[in-house]
């Protein structure tokens, strides 16, 4: 008998956690989050800078 996939319900509803798990993070967890998060927002955040400094010139140079 083959494996039903999961409803979206099943999917979103919030997983028991597991009595006396306890989540610790690693030594370079940290580290990695904060690489990650700046190679996401990095990119993002001097875009909208970019675009800024475009619409301020283009500003300047009409009036």
């Amino acid at each position: 008998m083959a494996k039903r996939r999961p409803s979206m319900h099943e999917m979103l509803e919030k997983k028991e956690k597991r009595p006396g798990k306890v989540d610790d993070l690693e030594k370079d967890d940290f580290r990695a989050l904060n690489k990650a998060a700046f190679q996401v927002f990095g990119p993002v955040i001097l875009g909208a800078v970019l675009i800024l400094a475009l619409v301020i010139l283009i500003f300047t140079l009409i009036f």
